[in-house]
Protein backbone atom coordinates (compact mmCIF):
# COMPACT_ATOMS: atom_id res chain seq x y z
CA UNK A 1 0.00 0.00 0.00
CA UNK A 2 2.81 2.22 0.48
CA UNK A 3 4.11 1.91 -2.65
CA UNK A 4 0.26 2.70 -3.89
CA UNK A 5 0.37 5.66 -2.50
CA UNK A 6 3.76 7.04 -3.62
CA UNK A 7 2.95 5.72 -7.25
CA UNK A 8 3.19 8.29 -9.55
CA UNK A 9 3.64 9.24 -13.51
CA UNK A 10 6.70 10.32 -14.55
CA UNK A 11 5.66 11.61 -17.95
CA UNK A 12 4.18 15.22 -18.29
CA UNK A 13 0.94 14.16 -20.39
CA UNK A 14 -0.25 11.42 -17.52
CA UNK A 15 0.33 14.24 -15.09
CA UNK A 16 -3.27 14.35 -14.49
CA UNK A 17 -3.59 10.78 -12.94
CA UNK A 18 -1.22 12.35 -10.36
CA UNK A 19 -3.62 15.16 -9.74
CA UNK A 20 -6.48 12.99 -10.10
CA UNK A 21 -8.11 12.52 -6.50
CA UNK A 22 -11.57 10.67 -7.33
CA UNK A 23 -9.36 7.03 -8.79
CA UNK A 24 -6.27 5.91 -8.71
CA UNK A 25 -4.74 3.45 -11.25
CA UNK A 26 -4.33 0.78 -8.61
CA UNK A 27 -8.24 0.88 -7.45
CA UNK A 28 -10.46 -1.88 -8.28
CA UNK A 29 -13.43 -1.13 -10.48
CA UNK A 30 -16.30 -3.65 -10.20
CA UNK A 31 -17.57 -3.23 -13.88
CA UNK A 32 -17.84 -6.30 -15.62
CA UNK A 33 -17.05 -5.32 -19.24
CA UNK A 34 -14.10 -3.27 -18.21
CA UNK A 35 -13.01 -7.06 -16.84
CA UNK A 36 -13.66 -8.37 -20.23
CA UNK A 37 -11.71 -5.55 -22.37
CA UNK A 38 -8.81 -6.15 -20.21
CA UNK A 39 -9.01 -9.85 -20.68
CA UNK A 40 -8.92 -9.41 -24.67
CA UNK A 41 -5.96 -6.71 -23.55
CA UNK A 42 -3.89 -9.45 -22.04
CA UNK A 43 -4.65 -12.07 -24.66
CA UNK A 44 -3.05 -9.76 -27.36
CA UNK A 45 -0.21 -8.98 -24.94
CA UNK A 46 0.84 -12.56 -24.07
CA UNK A 47 2.04 -14.48 -27.35
CA UNK A 48 1.96 -17.71 -25.62
CA UNK A 49 -1.53 -19.09 -24.64
CA UNK A 50 -0.65 -20.69 -20.82
CA UNK A 51 -3.25 -23.82 -20.66
CA UNK A 52 -3.59 -25.65 -17.03
CA UNK A 53 -5.02 -29.19 -17.38
CA UNK A 54 -6.63 -28.96 -21.00
CA UNK A 55 -3.85 -31.42 -21.93
CA UNK A 56 -4.89 -34.84 -19.96
CA UNK A 57 -2.46 -37.04 -21.64
CA UNK A 58 0.81 -34.72 -20.73
CA UNK A 59 -0.59 -33.92 -17.25
CA UNK A 60 -0.87 -37.43 -16.51
CA UNK A 61 2.79 -38.64 -17.65
CA UNK A 62 3.87 -35.57 -15.67
CA UNK A 63 2.11 -36.58 -12.50
CA UNK A 64 3.25 -40.40 -13.06
CA UNK A 65 6.47 -38.98 -13.38
CA UNK A 66 6.74 -37.20 -10.54
CA UNK A 67 5.36 -40.05 -8.11
CA UNK A 68 7.79 -42.26 -9.52
CA UNK A 69 10.57 -40.25 -8.48
CA UNK A 70 9.04 -40.30 -5.26
CA UNK A 71 9.03 -44.24 -5.42
CA UNK A 72 5.17 -43.56 -5.08
CA UNK A 73 1.92 -44.90 -7.05
CA UNK A 74 -0.04 -42.19 -8.77
CA UNK A 75 -3.27 -41.75 -6.89
CA UNK A 76 -6.86 -41.91 -8.03
CA UNK A 77 -8.42 -39.71 -5.92
CA UNK A 78 -8.81 -36.50 -7.34
CA UNK A 79 -8.09 -34.97 -4.01
CA UNK A 80 -4.84 -36.11 -4.11
CA UNK A 81 -3.81 -34.77 -7.83
CA UNK A 82 -0.96 -32.34 -7.58
CA UNK A 83 -0.46 -29.36 -10.46
CA UNK A 84 2.40 -29.41 -12.01
CA UNK A 85 3.13 -26.67 -14.57
CA UNK A 86 5.94 -25.73 -17.09
CA UNK A 87 9.62 -24.42 -15.82
CA UNK A 88 7.87 -20.97 -16.04
CA UNK A 89 4.32 -21.52 -14.84
CA UNK A 90 1.64 -19.91 -12.52
CA UNK A 91 -0.31 -21.92 -9.85
CA UNK A 92 -3.55 -20.41 -7.96
CA UNK A 93 -3.85 -20.88 -4.45
CA UNK A 94 -6.83 -21.07 -2.08
CA UNK A 95 -10.48 -20.41 -3.31
CA UNK A 96 -12.68 -17.49 -2.77
CA UNK A 97 -11.21 -14.16 -1.79
CA UNK A 98 -8.18 -16.10 -1.86
CA UNK A 99 -8.28 -16.83 -5.19
CA UNK A 100 -6.63 -13.68 -6.20
CA UNK A 101 -3.29 -14.58 -4.56
CA UNK A 102 -0.91 -15.68 -7.23
CA UNK A 103 2.84 -17.29 -7.30
CA UNK A 104 5.30 -18.06 -10.26
CA UNK A 105 7.85 -20.46 -9.91
CA UNK A 106 9.74 -23.52 -11.65
CA UNK A 107 8.22 -26.59 -11.58
CA UNK A 108 7.51 -28.33 -8.28
CA UNK A 109 8.15 -32.11 -7.14
CA UNK A 110 5.95 -33.79 -4.50
CA UNK A 111 7.78 -33.05 -1.62
CA UNK A 112 7.76 -29.51 -2.23
CA UNK A 113 3.85 -29.81 -3.03
CA UNK A 114 3.46 -31.46 0.00
CA UNK A 115 5.33 -29.63 2.20
CA UNK A 116 3.33 -26.42 0.50
CA UNK A 117 0.48 -28.08 1.96
CA UNK A 118 1.44 -28.37 5.07
CA UNK A 119 2.02 -24.53 4.91
CA UNK A 120 -1.33 -23.35 3.16
CA UNK A 121 -3.28 -26.70 3.98
CA UNK A 122 -3.88 -29.82 1.71
CA UNK A 123 -7.29 -28.79 1.09
CA UNK A 124 -6.35 -25.38 -0.52
CA UNK A 125 -3.65 -26.88 -2.85
CA UNK A 126 -6.07 -29.06 -4.02
CA UNK A 127 -7.86 -26.70 -5.73
CA UNK A 128 -6.57 -26.43 -8.84
CA UNK A 129 -8.29 -24.29 -11.68
CA UNK A 130 -8.10 -26.06 -15.27
CA UNK A 131 -8.42 -24.92 -19.07
CA UNK A 132 -8.35 -20.86 -18.40
CA UNK A 133 -6.49 -18.81 -20.43
CA UNK A 134 -3.79 -16.56 -19.33
CA UNK A 135 -6.04 -13.30 -18.64
CA UNK A 136 -7.18 -16.06 -15.89
CA UNK A 137 -4.64 -15.76 -14.02
CA UNK A 138 -5.16 -12.02 -12.80
CA UNK A 139 -8.20 -11.21 -10.31
CA UNK A 140 -11.00 -9.79 -12.38
CA UNK A 141 -10.77 -6.58 -9.42
CA UNK A 142 -7.66 -6.76 -10.12
CA UNK A 143 -7.43 -6.76 -14.01
CA UNK A 144 -10.22 -3.99 -14.09
CA UNK A 145 -8.03 -1.91 -12.11
CA UNK A 146 -5.68 -2.03 -14.72
CA UNK A 147 -8.17 -1.75 -17.51
CA UNK A 148 -10.14 0.63 -15.99
CA UNK A 149 -10.50 3.69 -18.24
CA UNK A 150 -8.19 1.85 -20.89
CA UNK A 151 -10.04 2.26 -23.86
CA UNK A 152 -11.36 5.56 -22.62
CA UNK A 153 -8.45 7.05 -20.53
CA UNK A 154 -7.06 8.33 -23.93
CA UNK A 155 -10.61 9.92 -25.17
CA UNK A 156 -11.03 11.70 -21.76
CA UNK A 157 -7.66 12.85 -21.75
CA UNK A 158 -8.17 14.54 -24.76
CA UNK A 159 -11.15 16.05 -24.34
CA UNK A 160 -9.86 17.20 -20.48
CA UNK A 161 -7.20 18.89 -22.34
CA UNK A 162 -9.42 20.93 -24.99
CA UNK A 163 -11.55 21.65 -22.20
CA UNK A 164 -8.72 23.06 -20.22
CA UNK A 165 -7.72 25.08 -23.61
CA UNK A 166 -11.06 26.21 -23.95
CA UNK A 167 -11.53 27.26 -19.91
CA UNK A 168 -7.48 28.78 -20.12
CA UNK A 169 -8.89 31.43 -23.38
CA UNK A 170 -11.88 32.23 -21.57
CA UNK A 171 -10.30 33.21 -18.38
CA UNK A 172 -7.58 35.30 -20.99
CA UNK A 173 -10.72 37.02 -21.98
CA UNK A 174 -12.06 37.95 -19.08
CA UNK A 175 -8.48 39.62 -17.81
CA UNK A 176 -8.69 40.88 -21.16
CA UNK A 177 -12.04 42.47 -21.10
CA UNK A 178 -11.86 43.34 -17.27
CA UNK A 179 -10.01 46.61 -18.08
CA UNK A 180 -11.86 47.56 -21.62
CA UNK A 181 -14.64 49.13 -22.07
CA UNK A 182 -17.42 47.16 -23.66
CA UNK A 183 -19.22 47.95 -26.73
CA UNK A 184 -21.84 51.39 -25.97
CA UNK A 185 -24.43 49.51 -27.31
CA UNK A 186 -24.38 46.77 -24.77
CA UNK A 187 -23.98 49.43 -21.86
CA UNK A 188 -27.45 51.33 -23.16
CA UNK A 189 -29.00 48.39 -23.62
CA UNK A 190 -28.13 47.25 -19.71
CA UNK A 191 -28.80 50.58 -18.93
CA UNK A 192 -32.55 50.39 -20.05
CA UNK A 193 -33.09 46.94 -18.27
CA UNK A 194 -31.69 48.25 -14.95
CA UNK A 195 -29.09 46.49 -14.51
CA UNK A 196 -25.71 47.84 -12.88
CA UNK A 197 -22.83 48.90 -15.45
CA UNK A 198 -19.26 50.64 -15.10
CA UNK A 199 -19.19 53.28 -17.26
CA UNK A 200 -15.54 54.31 -16.09
CA UNK A 201 -14.02 52.21 -18.18
CA UNK A 202 -14.50 54.72 -21.14
CA UNK A 203 -11.74 56.78 -21.07
CA UNK A 204 -11.05 58.90 -24.08
CA UNK A 205 -13.40 61.35 -24.99
CA UNK A 206 -14.43 59.66 -27.83
CA UNK A 207 -15.66 56.97 -26.18
CA UNK A 208 -17.81 59.13 -24.04
CA UNK A 209 -19.00 61.08 -27.09
CA UNK A 210 -20.41 57.71 -28.67
CA UNK A 211 -21.90 56.69 -25.40
CA UNK A 212 -23.71 59.58 -25.07
CA UNK A 213 -25.07 59.61 -28.90
CA UNK A 214 -26.12 56.22 -28.13
CA UNK A 215 -27.58 57.58 -24.84
CA UNK A 216 -29.87 59.74 -27.08
CA UNK A 217 -31.04 57.13 -29.85
CA UNK A 218 -32.80 55.25 -26.48
CA UNK A 219 -34.72 58.12 -26.18
CA UNK A 220 -34.91 57.22 -22.47
CA UNK A 221 -34.59 59.80 -20.37
CA UNK A 222 -33.03 58.25 -17.25
CA UNK A 223 -30.10 56.72 -18.98
CA UNK A 224 -29.57 59.74 -20.93
CA UNK A 225 -29.15 61.96 -17.27
CA UNK A 226 -26.87 58.69 -16.12
CA UNK A 227 -24.54 59.24 -18.99
CA UNK A 228 -24.39 62.93 -18.51
CA UNK A 229 -23.85 62.84 -14.44
CA UNK A 230 -20.75 60.19 -15.54
CA UNK A 231 -19.78 62.84 -18.44
CA UNK A 232 -20.02 65.52 -15.93
CA UNK A 233 -17.83 63.64 -13.28
CA UNK A 234 -15.35 62.47 -15.52
CA UNK A 235 -14.89 65.32 -17.87
CA UNK A 236 -13.55 69.42 -17.19
CA UNK A 237 -16.53 71.96 -16.82
CA UNK A 238 -15.18 73.45 -20.34
CA UNK A 239 -15.71 70.56 -22.42
CA UNK A 240 -18.64 68.95 -20.10
CA UNK A 241 -20.02 72.56 -21.38
CA UNK A 242 -18.96 71.96 -24.85
CA UNK A 243 -20.56 68.81 -25.40
CA UNK A 244 -23.85 70.35 -24.29
CA UNK A 245 -23.92 73.35 -26.32
CA UNK A 246 -23.46 71.01 -29.46
CA UNK A 247 -26.24 68.45 -28.10
CA UNK A 248 -29.13 70.43 -27.57
CA UNK A 249 -31.72 67.24 -26.29
CA UNK A 250 -28.71 66.39 -23.49
CA UNK A 251 -29.13 69.94 -22.38
CA UNK A 252 -32.60 70.11 -21.68
CA UNK A 253 -32.49 67.13 -20.39
CA UNK A 254 -29.83 67.88 -17.85
CA UNK A 255 -31.40 71.18 -17.04
CA UNK A 256 -34.52 69.70 -16.19
CA UNK A 257 -32.45 67.54 -13.65
CA UNK A 258 -30.97 70.50 -12.16
CA UNK A 259 -34.52 71.56 -11.68
CA UNK A 260 -35.71 68.52 -10.15
CA UNK A 261 -33.08 68.12 -7.87
CA UNK A 262 -32.93 72.07 -7.05
CA UNK A 263 -29.25 72.32 -7.68
CA UNK A 264 -30.13 76.37 -8.28
CA UNK A 265 -26.14 77.52 -8.33
CA UNK A 266 -25.17 74.71 -10.96
CA UNK A 267 -28.45 74.75 -12.88
CA UNK A 268 -27.76 79.23 -13.06
CA UNK A 269 -24.74 78.32 -14.15
CA UNK A 270 -25.63 76.08 -16.94
CA UNK A 271 -28.23 78.13 -18.43
CA UNK A 272 -25.80 81.03 -18.45
CA UNK A 273 -23.41 78.89 -20.57
CA UNK A 274 -25.98 78.13 -22.21
CA UNK A 275 -26.79 81.06 -23.51
CA UNK A 276 -30.52 80.91 -21.50
CA UNK A 277 -30.02 83.91 -20.07
CA UNK A 278 -33.53 84.72 -19.84
CA UNK A 279 -34.21 81.14 -17.97
CA UNK A 280 -31.42 81.54 -15.83
CA UNK A 281 -32.46 85.29 -14.57
CA UNK A 282 -36.05 83.51 -13.89
CA UNK A 283 -34.25 80.99 -11.98
CA UNK A 284 -32.24 83.61 -9.69
CA UNK A 285 -35.50 85.41 -8.94
CA UNK A 286 -37.24 82.25 -7.97
CA UNK A 287 -34.40 81.65 -5.72
CA UNK A 288 -34.59 84.94 -4.23
CA UNK A 289 -38.62 84.51 -3.87
CA UNK A 290 -38.06 81.61 -1.33
CA UNK A 291 -35.51 83.50 1.03
CA UNK A 292 -37.85 83.75 4.36
CA UNK A 293 -36.33 86.75 5.53
CA UNK A 294 -37.01 89.98 4.30
CA UNK A 295 -33.96 91.35 4.21
CA UNK A 296 -32.08 89.05 2.93
CA UNK A 297 -34.56 88.45 -0.19
CA UNK A 298 -34.24 92.59 -0.65
CA UNK A 299 -30.77 91.52 -1.05
CA UNK A 300 -30.46 88.97 -3.50
CA UNK A 301 -33.38 90.19 -5.58
CA UNK A 302 -30.91 93.49 -5.89
CA UNK A 303 -27.76 90.67 -7.01
CA UNK A 304 -30.41 89.40 -9.28
CA UNK A 305 -30.76 92.79 -11.09
CA UNK A 306 -27.03 92.73 -11.44
CA UNK A 307 -26.46 89.46 -12.73
CA UNK A 308 -29.35 88.11 -14.58
CA UNK A 309 -31.69 90.94 -15.48
CA UNK A 310 -28.72 92.90 -16.53
CA UNK A 311 -29.32 91.75 -20.31
CA UNK A 312 -30.57 94.67 -22.17
CA UNK A 313 -33.30 92.21 -23.63
CA UNK A 314 -34.33 91.72 -20.16
CA UNK A 315 -35.15 95.48 -19.51
CA UNK A 316 -39.25 95.19 -18.75
CA UNK A 317 -39.06 92.48 -16.56
CA UNK A 318 -36.36 93.48 -14.68
CA UNK A 319 -38.27 96.99 -14.14
CA UNK A 320 -40.77 94.58 -12.42
CA UNK A 321 -38.33 93.07 -10.28
CA UNK A 322 -37.39 96.84 -9.40
CA UNK A 323 -40.81 97.25 -8.56
CA UNK A 324 -40.71 94.40 -6.87
CA UNK A 325 -38.16 95.53 -4.40
CA UNK A 326 -39.58 99.27 -3.74
CA UNK A 327 -42.88 97.10 -2.79
CA UNK A 328 -41.42 95.51 -0.39
CA UNK A 329 -39.48 98.15 0.98
CA UNK A 330 -42.00 99.71 1.38
CA UNK A 331 -44.26 96.88 3.24
CA UNK A 332 -41.48 96.69 5.92
CA UNK A 333 -42.19 100.00 7.41
CA UNK A 334 -46.17 99.72 7.16
CA UNK A 335 -46.04 96.42 8.78
CA UNK A 336 -44.06 97.46 11.43
CA UNK A 337 -45.94 100.29 12.41
CA UNK A 338 -49.56 98.66 12.26
CA UNK A 339 -47.86 95.96 14.83
CA UNK A 340 -46.88 98.47 17.14
CA UNK A 341 -50.11 100.07 16.71
CA UNK A 342 -52.24 96.79 17.46
CA UNK A 343 -50.32 96.03 20.31
CA UNK A 344 -50.50 99.63 22.07
CA UNK A 345 -54.38 99.47 20.60
CA UNK A 346 -54.66 102.41 19.13
CA UNK A 347 -56.23 101.32 15.61
CA UNK A 348 -60.07 100.83 16.22
CA UNK A 349 -60.14 99.68 12.33
CA UNK A 350 -57.94 96.59 13.61
CA UNK A 351 -60.75 96.18 16.23
CA UNK A 352 -63.13 95.84 13.86
CA UNK A 353 -61.53 94.29 11.36
CA UNK A 354 -58.37 92.24 12.79
CA UNK A 355 -55.55 91.14 10.48
CA UNK A 356 -54.49 87.82 9.39
CA UNK A 357 -51.55 87.61 7.78
CA UNK A 358 -48.48 89.99 7.50
CA UNK A 359 -48.38 92.89 4.97
CA UNK A 360 -44.90 91.85 4.09
CA UNK A 361 -45.07 89.71 0.48
CA UNK A 362 -47.95 90.42 -0.57
CA UNK A 363 -49.32 91.38 -4.22
CA UNK A 364 -49.32 95.25 -5.35
CA UNK A 365 -53.05 95.26 -5.40
CA UNK A 366 -53.49 93.20 -1.72
CA UNK A 367 -51.16 96.13 -0.36
CA UNK A 368 -53.66 98.69 -2.00
CA UNK A 369 -56.72 96.69 -0.53
CA UNK A 370 -54.76 96.34 2.90
CA UNK A 371 -54.07 100.13 2.52
CA UNK A 372 -57.50 101.18 1.73
CA UNK A 373 -58.99 99.09 4.38
CA UNK A 374 -56.82 100.56 7.39
CA UNK A 375 -55.10 103.72 6.10
CA UNK A 376 -57.68 105.21 3.81
CA UNK A 377 -57.60 108.38 4.80
CA UNK A 378 -53.66 108.86 5.20
CA UNK A 379 -52.45 112.18 2.48
CA UNK A 380 -50.87 111.23 -0.64
CA UNK A 381 -47.09 111.91 1.59
CA UNK A 382 -47.45 108.69 3.81
CA UNK A 383 -45.55 105.62 2.71
CA UNK A 384 -49.26 104.04 3.42
CA UNK A 385 -51.53 105.99 1.55
CA UNK A 386 -53.46 104.37 -0.86
CA UNK A 387 -52.79 107.52 -3.30
CA UNK A 388 -48.97 107.10 -2.68
CA UNK A 389 -49.00 103.34 -3.86
CA UNK A 390 -51.27 104.07 -7.08
CA UNK A 391 -48.52 106.99 -8.50
CA UNK A 392 -45.59 105.35 -7.22
CA UNK A 393 -46.54 102.19 -8.81
CA UNK A 394 -48.78 103.53 -11.74
CA UNK A 395 -52.15 101.62 -10.65
CA UNK A 396 -54.50 102.13 -13.12
CA UNK A 397 -57.88 103.89 -12.49
CA UNK A 398 -59.71 100.52 -12.85
CA UNK A 399 -57.52 98.59 -10.53
CA UNK A 400 -57.62 101.64 -7.75
CA UNK A 401 -61.60 102.18 -7.73
CA UNK A 402 -62.03 98.02 -7.83
CA UNK A 403 -59.51 97.71 -4.89
CA UNK A 404 -61.00 101.00 -2.82
CA UNK A 405 -64.83 99.80 -3.49
CA UNK A 406 -63.77 96.23 -2.32
CA UNK A 407 -62.19 98.08 1.08
CA UNK A 408 -64.72 100.77 1.58
CA UNK A 409 -67.92 98.48 1.41
CA UNK A 410 -66.53 95.91 4.20
CA UNK A 411 -66.25 99.16 6.04
CA UNK A 412 -69.81 100.71 5.39
CA UNK A 413 -68.72 104.06 3.88
CA UNK A 414 -71.11 104.57 1.05
CA UNK A 415 -70.24 108.50 1.00
CA UNK A 416 -66.60 107.72 0.30
CA UNK A 417 -67.45 104.70 -2.42
CA UNK A 418 -70.04 107.87 -4.04
CA UNK A 419 -67.18 110.38 -4.23
CA UNK A 420 -64.89 108.01 -5.20
CA UNK A 421 -67.49 107.15 -8.31
CA UNK A 422 -68.58 110.83 -8.94
CA UNK A 423 -66.99 112.72 -11.78
CA UNK A 424 -66.95 116.08 -13.02
CA UNK A 425 -68.89 116.51 -16.01
CA UNK A 426 -67.60 118.53 -19.18
CA UNK A 427 -70.27 121.48 -18.45
CA UNK A 428 -69.65 121.25 -14.53
CA UNK A 429 -72.32 119.04 -13.11
CA UNK A 430 -71.74 115.66 -11.33
CA UNK A 431 -71.82 112.37 -12.18
CA UNK A 432 -71.70 108.61 -10.97
CA UNK A 433 -69.75 106.94 -13.21
CA UNK A 434 -67.93 103.10 -13.18
CA UNK A 435 -64.84 102.32 -14.79
CA UNK A 436 -65.86 98.85 -15.13
CA UNK A 437 -69.08 96.85 -15.41
CA UNK A 438 -71.78 98.00 -13.13
CA UNK A 439 -72.72 94.75 -12.25
CA UNK A 440 -69.43 93.66 -11.10
CA UNK A 441 -69.79 97.30 -8.77
CA UNK A 442 -73.58 96.14 -7.44
CA UNK A 443 -71.42 92.68 -6.89
CA UNK A 444 -68.76 94.03 -4.53
CA UNK A 445 -71.22 95.95 -3.20
CA UNK A 446 -73.56 93.22 -1.81
CA UNK A 447 -70.39 91.39 -0.90
CA UNK A 448 -71.41 92.29 3.11
CA UNK A 449 -74.83 92.64 2.53
CA UNK A 450 -77.49 94.41 0.09
CA UNK A 451 -76.50 98.56 0.20
CA UNK A 452 -78.92 100.97 1.77
CA UNK A 453 -81.59 101.47 -0.20
CA UNK A 454 -81.83 105.28 -0.43
CA UNK A 455 -78.79 106.03 0.27
CA UNK A 456 -76.85 103.76 -2.20
CA UNK A 457 -79.07 101.52 -4.22
CA UNK A 458 -81.09 103.59 -6.07
CA UNK A 459 -78.52 106.47 -6.36
CA UNK A 460 -76.41 104.10 -7.97
CA UNK A 461 -78.73 101.71 -10.03
CA UNK A 462 -80.29 105.46 -11.48
CA UNK A 463 -76.85 106.00 -12.39
CA UNK A 464 -76.70 103.09 -14.70
CA UNK A 465 -77.30 104.52 -18.30
CA UNK A 466 -79.18 101.72 -20.69
CA UNK A 467 -82.63 101.37 -19.29
CA UNK A 468 -82.35 97.58 -19.84
CA UNK A 469 -79.14 96.85 -18.03
CA UNK A 470 -80.70 99.26 -15.04
CA UNK A 471 -83.97 97.25 -15.03
CA UNK A 472 -82.36 93.97 -14.82
CA UNK A 473 -79.61 95.15 -12.02
CA UNK A 474 -83.10 96.58 -9.94
CA UNK A 475 -85.19 93.22 -10.33
CA UNK A 476 -82.16 91.95 -8.23
CA UNK A 477 -82.59 93.47 -5.34
CA UNK A 478 -86.67 93.35 -2.98
CA UNK A 479 -85.69 97.52 -2.44
CA UNK A 480 -84.77 98.68 -5.69
CA UNK A 481 -89.45 98.40 -7.02
CA UNK A 482 -89.74 101.99 -7.52
CA UNK A 483 -86.52 101.31 -10.19
CA UNK A 484 -87.96 98.88 -11.59
CA UNK A 485 -91.30 100.64 -12.38
CA UNK A 486 -89.53 104.37 -13.83
CA UNK A 487 -87.56 101.56 -16.01
CA UNK A 488 -90.93 100.18 -17.47
CA UNK A 489 -92.48 103.48 -18.14
CA UNK A 490 -89.51 104.67 -19.51
CA UNK A 491 -89.59 101.44 -21.50
CA UNK A 492 -93.09 101.97 -21.87
CA UNK A 493 -93.83 98.37 -21.45
CA UNK A 494 -97.83 98.48 -20.44
CA UNK A 495 -97.92 94.97 -19.97
CA UNK A 496 -94.69 94.10 -18.37
CA UNK A 497 -95.88 96.62 -15.70
CA UNK A 498 -99.40 95.20 -14.90
CA UNK A 499 -97.31 91.71 -14.68
CA UNK A 500 -94.65 93.85 -12.27
CA UNK A 501 -97.66 94.98 -10.34
CA UNK A 502 -99.07 91.19 -9.49
CA UNK A 503 -96.16 90.82 -7.94
CA UNK A 504 -95.60 93.87 -5.36
CA UNK A 505 -97.81 93.99 -2.30
CA UNK A 506 -100.50 96.16 -2.20
CA UNK A 507 -101.43 99.77 -0.54
CA UNK A 508 -97.05 99.97 -0.92
CA UNK A 509 -95.90 102.96 -2.54
CA UNK A 510 -94.35 101.07 -4.95
CA UNK A 511 -97.83 99.64 -6.17
CA UNK A 512 -99.24 103.33 -5.88
CA UNK A 513 -96.43 104.15 -7.93
CA UNK A 514 -97.00 101.25 -10.54
CA UNK A 515 -100.91 102.05 -10.24
CA UNK A 516 -100.47 105.50 -10.74
CA UNK A 517 -98.63 105.07 -13.97
CA UNK A 518 -101.38 102.65 -15.35
CA UNK A 519 -104.09 105.14 -15.03
CA UNK A 520 -101.97 108.12 -16.25
CA UNK A 521 -102.71 107.90 -20.18
CA UNK A 522 -101.11 111.03 -20.72
CA UNK A 523 -97.72 110.98 -19.25
CA UNK A 524 -97.50 107.06 -20.15
CA UNK A 525 -98.54 106.25 -23.64
CA UNK A 526 -98.69 102.51 -23.72
CA UNK A 527 -97.80 100.48 -26.70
Amino acid sequence: MAAHRKFTFDDPEDSYWNQNARSSFFDDAPSTSNAAAARAALDELFETQIRFGNDDASSTTESAEIFAENGTASPSSPVGAVLSMPAEGMVLYGSGANAASTSYGPKLSLQNCLNAAEVRGLSEVGRVFSAKSAASIVSEGSVGSFSNESSTTQLDYSRLKSEHRKLQKHLEQIRHDRFRAADPVLTIRRLLKGEPVTMDLYRSKKEKLELLDEALDSFDGNVITAVLLFLRRSLSESIFREILLRKSIAADHYVAYLKEVEDFDQLTTTLFALGRNDEAAMVEYSVACRKRDVEQRVQTLQRCLQSGFSDPTLAPQAKLVNEYIDLLQRQIPIDAADETAIKMGRAETFKQFPKAVSLIGQPLLTTLYYCCLYHYDLPMNAFASPLSLKEVFQVNEKQYTWMAVSALSRTKRWDDIERLLTSKRLLGGLKIVCPFAWRQLFDLLSIDGPPPKDVVLCKFLRAVPDVGERRELAEQYPDASEVVVECLVAQRDRQGLTAFLTRLTPHTPDAYKALNALNNTVGFSLS
